[in-house]
């Protein structure tokens, strides 16, 4: 009696390649996020996240989401960024995200949340989870943002190598004149610190102009100029 391979229970499974993998699992992920982004009658009960972004003439980005059911603390959704003509530029145009909300606290003059966050990139497979912390505290006629934030991420899914970068920074901003200045300060692993200074007008509610500094004081230091419109609804 001879027996095919083809029919054969022992034989071994035939093997997927990774970049397959990760595009199979993204969109077995899609598959489960949809039912939670889809606009049904008791949407009112999952608060839906809907905002479309504009960086320039061709270049556009959107986040959709949805608190999970029964579960307000936590929400799913994807972030799809499109630039034209080529929509190629973008090495990632589709990422996977989730937020769970740890803590809360909201006072009159101090608020305080903990949030835990992961996200997957649909084509490098780039993944990562994430603790961020973040204090808001008002002192008179400014605004100040302390935020601590510990992640830990693999460059792509088939890289073994774990890697950490913590980061904090310091915002202060005025609802007066609706300027911040914010001082931010990074380490990952097995590199130096790298620090930056940025200035931020908002000139009206969907337009903002932006200036930083990216490691001051030191050789390498290099500066940037921008402008972001935003339209949600």
């Amino acid at each position: 009696m001879i027996v095919t391979e083809r029919n054969n229970p022992l034989s071994p499974a035939p093997i997927i390649p990774m970049k397959i993998r990760i595009h199979l699992a993204a969109a077995i992920l899609a598959c489960l996020l949809w039912p939670s982004l889809s606009l049904t009658a008791d949407a009112g009960d999952r608060p839906l996240i809907w905002e479309f972004s504009k960086q320039s003439d061709t270049s556009y980005s959107a986040r959709v989401g949805s608190s999970l059911p029964h579960v307000p603390e936590a929400s799913v959704g994807a972030d799809v960024r499109m630039r034209g003509p080529d929509p190629a530029v973008f090495g990632d145009p589709v990422s996977l995200w989730a937020d769970l909300r740890l803590a809360e606290q909201s006072k009159p003059r101090v608020k305080r949340a903990t949030h835990l966050k992961a996200r997957i990139d649909g084509r490098s497979g780039k993944r990562s989870v994430s603790l961020d912390n973040s204090v808001t505290r008002r002192l008179h006629t400014l605004d100040t943002e302390l935020r601590q934030n510990v992640s830990v991420f693999k460059e792509a899914a088939s890289n073994r190598n774990t890697r950490l970068r913590t980061s904090q920074s310091v915002k202060l901003s005025s609802p007066a004149t609706r300027t911040a200045v914010t001082a931010r300060a990074s380490r990952t692993d097995g590199e130096s610190w790298q620090t930056s200074i940025a200035l931020e007008q908002e000139l009206r509610k969907s337009i903002r102009l932006a200036a930083s500094v990216e490691n001051p004081g030191t050789r390498n230091r290099a500066g940037r100029v921008s402008a972001r419109y935003r339209y949600s609804w």
